[in-house]
């Protein structure tokens, strides 16, 4: 599968501190939007045996903070609110991407939302609220 993601321009950000537990982030770039994914692991599966809710919405807050830094061209990011309706359950092996979208930014704030897919497969969508470090200076 990691070779797959490769060919297709995917680029492994193994990260640092809680996310480099969880085993990073994948992204690409797609039509000038970043675009973000991750491969299910066994480290990620819940007493069921599908992907855990807390993995999903940790995917999530790192996608759509690096969104709202990135677009923004602010120092850093801060969540201030992230809210997630869960629609099918991730299967362990599985790869999802998610493609943030800002709904709305000013100043200091950035909203985004996005839906998580497998495939064409919904599994979760959410949106929140980012606060924004000051720009860098030109």
């Amino acid at each position: 599968m990691i070779k797959d993601l490769m060919d297709a321009g995917w680029i492994h950000d193994p990260s640092e501190g809680f996310i480099a537990y969880l085993g990073g982030v994948w992204i690409r770039d797609t039509n000038g939007k970043k675009e973000f994914g991750f491969i299910a692991e066994e480290r990620h599966a819940n007493r069921n045996g599908v992907v855990h809710g807390g993995m999903l919405m940790t995917f999530m807050d790192r996608a759509f903070g690096m969104t709202s830094r990135l677009t923004s061209g602010a120092i850093r990011a801060a969540t201030i609110s992230l809210s997630h309706q869960f629609m099918t359950p991730m299967e362990i092996g599985q790869f999802a991407t998610v493609t943030p979208r800002i709904s709305r930014a000013s100043g200091r704030t950035s909203f985004v939302d996005g839906t998580l897919f497998h495939g064409e497969t919904p599994i979760m969508h959410a949106h929140g609220v980012w606060r924004l470090s000051s720009r860098p200076e030109s």
